[in-house]
Order: structure tokens, then sequence, then C-alpha cells
């Protein structure tokens, strides 16, 4: 079985070698698909499921029949199952979870301004200031719009709360980016730019981070992904959103050329709790299969968990770009908030959403 994957770190290929120990004790080899070469299965997030759906009926295969053996319904949370599911199908194997809304900060440097990051974002833009007396540039990020999507979202979501963030993100609704929360949120976001290496912006997240451990810089958005590559730095909820848990599910996809049998054995293997905890422990993440953690890690009563834009967890994946490529030319311009959202309106109303 070949699998078509974007996991490039040191986590990523510790968990993808658990997935194929197991997948070869269940007599199925798994290889890395060759680039423009058909493959058998591939790594999605939520919305990449619901939209191959849509736009290439038939393209994926049904789990139907084991997703009703393992009772999927039960067994995997409500938010997971809403991107698999419909009436008469499932698609795709639940693999883990990710939070999205956390910071990295560097314990020597908290040390010196006599506090850790704050839990408000006001006062941490305070916490900020006062780190730019020692350090130019305190927040580590890259210019990829994803980088800032990790933290736009949770600054919509410390700003205006689980309502515009719904309103914005899952809802999509276009009357949103007028709103003055959001505006507000946007000012805050634009403030954060002021803290912002615009010598490393071509970086990636990872080279970000080791900055934030060299003390280069003093604090990142990143989601948990990077507890597994950060022995320096530790971790807090982003400012403000300390209630909520914005998730990230990884879903291994059989397309419909895998045979029955071969993805039917897939998908009891990738969610059997054994393997489950193995794959948490590589990935970072948190067990899939409700009943299990990792270090003690669970999610959260289902009324705190939102879904990520940054990662396709919610809205439809064109307005996720059109939102997120927006928002990161802004940011990355140094515009303002006012500006970015009139870009953001101009560009959602023309998608003729309500």
């Amino acid at each position: 079985m070949s699998l078509r994957h974007a996991w490039h770190t040191g986590s990523d290929a510790q968990a993808l070698a658990v997935c194929r120990e197991a997948l070869s004790q269940a007599g199925i080899a798994l290889t890395d698909a060759i680039p423009g070469h058909a493959c058998d299965a591939v790594k999605m997030h939520g919305m990449d499921i619901v939209q191959a759906r849509h736009s290439q009926p038939g393209a994926l295969k049904n789990l139907q029949t084991v997703a009703m053996k393992c009772g999927w319904s039960d067994l995997l949370p409500a938010f997971a199952c809403a991107h698999m599911q419909t009436a008469d199908s499932w698609h795709g194997i639940a693999l883990g979870i990710h939070q999205s809304n956390m910071i990295w900060f560097n314990p020597a440097w908290a040390a010196k301004l006599g506090a850790p990051p704050q839990e408000s974002l006001p006062d941490f833009l305070r916490w900020l200031a006062q780190a730019q007396h020692d350090v130019a540039t305190p927040l580590a990020v890259g210019a990829e719009p994803w980088q800032i999507a990790v933290i736009f979202e949770s600054v919509v979501l410390a700003t205006g709360g689980e309502g515009l963030y719904r309103q914005a993100f899952v809802e999509a609704r276009a009357t949103v980016w007028q709103e003055p929360a959001m505006l507000q949120a946007l000012e805050h976001l634009m403030a954060l730019r002021g803290y912002v290496d615009d010598a490393t912006l071509a970086q990636g997240w990872a080279f970000q981070r080791s900055r934030v451990q060299r003390g280069e810089a003093v604090v990142q958005f990143m989601g948990d992904w990077a507890r597994m590559a950060n022995p320096v730095v530790l971790e807090l909820p982003a400012p403000g959103t300390a209630q909520w848990f914005v998730a990230v599910v990884d879903y291994f996809v059989p397309l419909a050329q895998t045979s029955s049998a071969v993805a039917e054995r897939a998908a009891l293997t990738l969610t059997d709790a054994a393997f489950q905890s193995r794959f948490a422990m590589r990935k970072g993440c948190i067990p899939v299969v409700r009943s299990h953690a990792w270090a003690g890690r669970q999610l959260p009563p289902w009324g705190q968990v939102l879904p990520s834009v940054a990662f396709d967890q919610c809205c439809a994946t064109h307005v996720r770009r059109a939102v997120l490529d927006t928002v990161a030319k802004h940011f990355v311009d140094r515009s303002s908030a006012a500006a970015c959202v009139q870009a953001l309106a101009q560009v959602v109303y023309g998608m003729n959403l309500t």
C-alpha cells in the first residue's frame, strides 16, 4: 500500500515507522508514494475528505463495514466522525488529535522577565513589549500562511470567544469580517507583527522553534506536535484560549482502488488501542480512540473543542485558502487591521457566502 503524505519532521518519521510496523504485522507493506504516480492512500485533514467526497464521488474507499464492526460512532469523538461519515458511508481512518492553540517559550528568558507569558492576550502583548527591551524580535514565526494562521485562529478565539470563532471559521459568514470584534482581533494580530524578525520570515516552523531554543526569540505560537522536538522550551495554552481545545485530526484515507480486504485490515490495525497509544507517543498527539490517553493527555469536554481553520478542519478549502492567504499577506506587509478587514470582506463576499 503506497501512501501520499507531507510528514517530514523527526516525530512525523517516527510516527510513520510505527504505522509501517503495525501494518507489516497485519500483512500490509506501507511505502511512500512516488511523486507523480498513483497511490493507494492519502494522509488528509478533515475538510480534505469532505472536499474529495464531493468533487470526486467514488474516489475514496467506503469503510462502512469496518466502521460498523468496530463501533466507530461510539469509539471516536463526534467531531472526528463528522468528516468521515455520511448517511451510508465512512471514509478515512482517524489516527490522532493535535491541539493547535499553544505557545512555546524559553524559560530562561521568562525568568529574566520575572514571569512566564501572560494568560490574557492584552497582558501577553505587554509581556512581549517588556521582552523586546532585551530581545529585539521576541516572537518567532515564518511567513507561510499556515504558520500565521496558527496565531490568527488563537487571536480570534481570545478576542471574540467561541461565537466569533464559529461564525468566522465554521459557519463562514461573510458578514463577520465587519464585526468590531474581528477588527479588534486583527489589530491584536498586527500588533504581534511588531515583534517578528523580518530577516527570518522565510524560514519554516522548525527553524523558528530552534530560535526559541537558542534564546534568539522568546516565544512561538505552534501546536502540540512541537512537543516532540522541544527539549529546552516550555508550553502553555495560547493567551486567552485556555478554556478551549483547537483540534487537528489526521486521517489515513484509503482510496477506492485499494482492495476491501486490505483497507479493512488497515482500519482495524490503525484504530487498535495499543497502536493508537504508540502512534501518539511518537507523534505528540492524543489518541483518537476516546478511552485512551498518552502521558495523561485527554480531550476536554466536547463543548470546549473547536476545529482548526489553519489545518482544514472546518470551512471549505477554498474559503480557508483565501482567508489565510489574505491574512498572511497583510501580516507580512505590516498592513493596518482596517485594510486587512476590508480585503477579507471583499474576498469572502466575492464567494457569495451568507
